[in-house]
Parts: C-alpha cells; sequence; structure tokens
C-alpha cells in the first residue's frame, strides 16, 4: 500500500474569504491573473461562467470574486465581499454571462474573461482586446488553459514571462540565454504556436522576480512582438 502524506490545505483549504475555494477563490485567482496579463487601462469586462460554475455563481459569489481579481484583489482580501461596489466605485464596465451548455472539453469549473482597452475615441479597442481561458480545478488552485487564443498551462504559481514572437528558429533559445546570463533559473518554458513560422506564445516560468531591465531586453529582440511580466500570486 502506498503512503501518502495530507497536508494541512488539503483539511483547511486555502486562506479566503468564502464561501467555496473553487468557486470564488479560484474565480478570483483566475482573474486576477487575467488582468495581470492584460497591460492596458481596462475599460469593460466580460466574465463568462460555465458549467457548475454558470449554475452557483450567485450563491457562491463567483461574480464577485471575479470582479474582486480584476481589481487586483485576491481571494484572502476582505475586500472581495464588496467588489460589486468597488467596480462601480472604479467605473468598471462590465457583464456576468452563464453560459449553461459549452464546448465539452471545458472543464467543468470555467471562466471565460474578455478585457477591452480604449481606443484613442474612447471606445471599446479591437486591437487592445484579450480572451483568456481558465480552470478552478479545487482547492483554489487554477489553471489558465488558453491566453489571446494560444493553449496554456499557467497556474499562478511562479513568475512567468509571456512572450508573443515570430516562430522563428533561435527565438527560444536566445530568451533562455539572457535569463540563464542573469542567473535566472527557468522552471518551464512552453512554446504554443498557431501555425509554423505564425506567431507563437513563449510561456516562461521563472524562479524569482525578472528585474524590468531584463524584460525591456527581451521585448526587444526582433523576432518578438510583446512580453507581458506576470508575477506570482503566491508572493
Amino acid at each position: 500500500m502506498t503512503a501518502t502524506t495530507t497536508g494541512i490545505l488539503d483539511i483547511l483549504g486555502p486562506v479566503m474569504i468564502g464561501p467555496s475555494s473553487s468557486h470564488t477563490a479560484g474565480v478570483a485567482r483566475i482573474a486576477f491573473l487575467a488582468r495581470k496579463i492584460f497591460p492596458y487601462p481596462l475599460l469593460r469586462a466580460r466574465v463568462s461562467f460555465y458549467g457548475s460554475l454558470a449554475r452557483t455563481y450567485r450563491g457562491h459569489g463567483s461574480d464577485k470574486a471575479a470582479l474582486a481579481g480584476l481589481l487586483g484583489i485576491l481571494p484572502e482580501d476582505e475586500r472581495l465581499g464588496y467588489a460589486r461596489e468597488l467596480a462601480e466605485r472604479e467605473g468598471l464596465a462590465y457583464e456576468i454571462v452563464p453560459v449553461y451548455e459549452g464546448p465539452e472539453r471545458y472543464h467543468p469549473n470555467t471562466a471565460v474573461i474578455e478585457l477591452w482597452a480604449a481606443d484613442e475615441s474612447g471606445e471599446k479597442s479591437a486591437e487592445r482586446y484579450i480572451r483568456i481561458r481558465g480552470a478552478s480545478i479545487g482547492g483554489g488552485e487554477i489553471r489558465l488553459q488558453s491566453i489571446g487564443g494560444f493553449e496554456a498551462d499557467l497556474d499562478g504559481s511562479l513568475d512567468a514571462l509571456l512572450v508573443l514572437h515570430r516562430d522563428e528558429i533561435g527565438v527560444i533559445a536566445i530568451i533562455s540565454h539572457i535569463l540563464a546570463a542573469n542567473r535566472f533559473n527557468i522552471a518551464s518554458a512552453v512554446s504554443h504556436r498557431k501555425d509554423k513560422g505564425d506567431e507563437a506564445l513563449l510561456v516562461i516560468e521563472v524562479d524569482g522576480v525578472v528585474p524590468a531591465g531584463i524584460v525591456a531586453q527581451v521585448r526587444e529582440l526582433p523576432a518578438v512582438r510583446e512580453v507581458v511580466y506576470v508575477p506570482s500570486i503566491r508572493a
């Protein structure tokens, strides 16, 4: 018989404003990471709940949790309880959409977050838009499974660099060399591309906080189109 170890969090769950680790804490963390990934002033948000979240979000406060995350509030912060009032005060336009029949491949606790920034006229910008799909997998743990149309697997446990680049030979090696030369250990590096030679999204998780100067160095590479630095939600 194989011995297993049970940790205190397996019994008590994460530190959080309830009532549910999966429907409240997990949703807040998905939204928090989504907001960190979107590097523009937020004009409007749409949060679509699928599966169990669609059926129970009101009772479990998933809508408040999503708004809290978009406002930079993590689930252990008591402000989560009045996130709707804070969103109104901040002037954040938003809609919550329950979707009862989603794709079969989606996790039962899936949230899709769409974010828009303003264009020069103050209207929603078609270019400054992102769609992020995340799953709350239990106990407050999450996975971002799609970022801007690219497949992903990001849980927020480590600091990460999201690098949008042309799919060219040597790009990943150069970025890895920059980090290694500055003594950063790469915990994981996964590239997701739409097609050969097309755009690709490189997700690099690292041990430690990457200074802005190194992020800027990566951004200046000819094949790189954008870099977003995403801090750990466990910092």
